[in-house]
């Protein structure tokens, strides 16, 4: 394939990525905003909501390998991806109605429905959630498809940056869309434009996510075989034999739990940033949306340049540390903003944060990738995948959790005091968990695993 054509597909295939950026601005970035400030919603009730989405991340390994199996018109994936993100858009449209039905128990000052609806709420992110990881699990299947070894490398940076790319767009169009609701200080005003959002949104991404599908995966036969080898794909290792070889080095249990910790905390501001921005700094709601996109472009500088201007020099663990360290200093850079009502040094620490939340993330990446083993590829990163998602959702519910906690010792959730508390726990684990990644061992990963593969490969020839 030749590179043109190789970056053509690689930019396409990101426009899904770039689509569920997208959506992330939509559902834990406006949804959040109003709830918690316009609806008044309690925080914990709110991330609760948005957050049960990840609860079911657990069921992206059974999609994996029912897309696996999968035989229809000769396509494994694209069913899958399409399924699931017809199913998201859909539930992405109930979920922006059941947003504007909780607004209604809210103006009504009923704060039992609101509850009983937030529940409500709640359900519909589980079902969101199912569909995403339908969709996004045999995406990256796709990936490797599609893709060379020698390219995949290649391939994952450009739709991991595309994601970013779609955070970024996401939270300057969505805002745009909304339009002058966003200047207005009637709440009817803004709940039109929200209606207007909803009614649209899901059926431009929608229309997206088939631009960046369709007809990209080869149609199989029913042998499947793998198209740099020429061997069957059938697994070679059961699961019950991947958990032991899983088993077989501390630093895997290691390195997920240290990688749990720094997920959990990089995204431990997420219910909250925009709500502090409204609070704090008095912003609207589509000023607090774009901060989404100020973050994203910092996370994106982050990501793209640590890989050849840091990790070569440094190594991954050191970067990993120096990541932790700068993300520390940059969210306490946000509380000192808020203690100085400074927008200005709001917007500039959070572009930081973002920067070196991406230098983070390379790093981690870099070491995930360096514990793995070609013939378990998939189930190490399928397993780093799930322990990722359960950190973001426990970082989201956490996040508002935390915030109405602080506010009920000083007096609201909606005081600099609340936001500031959950902002310094925040620096703590980015710190914590910048440390303890220094003592990621790939080596001696690498020899346990082999050993152990090597004793369970034998025990089946027997």
């Amino acid at each position: 394939m030749g590179s043109a054509r190789f970056i053509a597909l690689s930019l396409r295939l990101g426009l899904f990525q770039a689509c569920l950026g997208a959506l992330s601005v939509l559902t834990l970035g406006i949804f959040n905003r109003l709830l918690i400030d316009e609806f008044e919603v309690p925080a914990a009730l709110t991330a609760l909501a948005l957050g049960s989405q990840q609860l079911v991340a657990f069921t992206r390994v059974w999609f994996g390998q029912r897309s696996d199996r999968c035989r229809w018109r000769g396509l494994r994936r694209t069913p899958f991806i399409l399924g699931g993100a017809a199913a998201f858009c859909t539930l992405t449209w109930v979920a922006g109605r059941t947003v504007l039905w909780i607004a209604e128990a809210s103006q009504q000052g009923d704060s039992s429905s609101v509850v009983i609806r937030g529940l409500v709420l709640a359900v519909v992110f589980l079902l969101y959630g199912l569909a995403i990881s339908a969709s996004s699990t045999p995406f990256a299947a796709l990936l490797v498809d599609v893709s060379t070894e020698k390219q995949r490398p290649a391939l994952v940076s450009v739709v991991w940056s595309m994601l970013m790319v779609g955070i970024v767009a996401g939270a300057i169009l969505l805002s745009a869309f909304l339009g002058s609701s966003c200047a207005s200080a009637g709440i009817d005003a803004v709940i039109s434009g929200v209606d207007r959002l909803v009614s649209v949104a899901p059926w431009v991404i929608f229309t997206l996510v088939v631009v960046s599908i369709a007809g990209v995966e080869p149609r199989q036969s029913s042998q499947l075989t793998n198209a740099e080898t020429g061997k069957s794909t059938e697994q070679e290792i059961s699961l019950g034999a991947a958990w032991q070889v899983l088993r077989s080095s501390p630093q895997v249990g290691y390195f997920f739990a240290v990688l749990s910790l720094f997920t959990f905390s990089l995204f431990l501001q997420e219910a909250v940033l925009e709500p502090y921005g409204g609070a704090v700094f008095g912003m609207d709601v589509c000023t607090t949306t774009r901060l989404n996109a100020i973050w994203g472009v910092g996370t994106l500088v982050g990501i793209a340049s640590t890989g050849f201007l840091l990790t070569p020099r440094l190594g991954a663990q050191r970067t990993a540390l120096l990541g932790g360290l700068l993300s520390a200093c940059f969210v306490l850079g946000i509380v000192v903003a808020g203690a100085l009502d400074s927008e200005a040094l709001f917007r500039t620490a959070l572009f930081l944060f973002g920067a070196a939340a991406g230098i983070s993330t390379n790093a981690s990446l870099t070491l995930m990738l360096g514990l793995t083993s070609p013939l378990m590829a998939g189930t190490f990163i399928g397993v780093w995948g799930l322990a990722q998602a359960y950190a973001r959702g426990l970082a989201t519910i956490s996040g508002g959790a935390l915030l109405s906690g602080f506010g009920t010792l000083m007096g609201s959730q909606n005081s600099f005091a609340a936001y500031a508390g959950v902002f310094i726990i925040q620096a703590i684990g980015l710190l914590v968990a910048g440390l303890l990644l220094l003592r990621v061992d790939t080596k001696m990963f690498q020899r346990k695993v082999e050993t152990a593969l090597s004793s369970i490969l034998a025990n089946e020839l027997d």
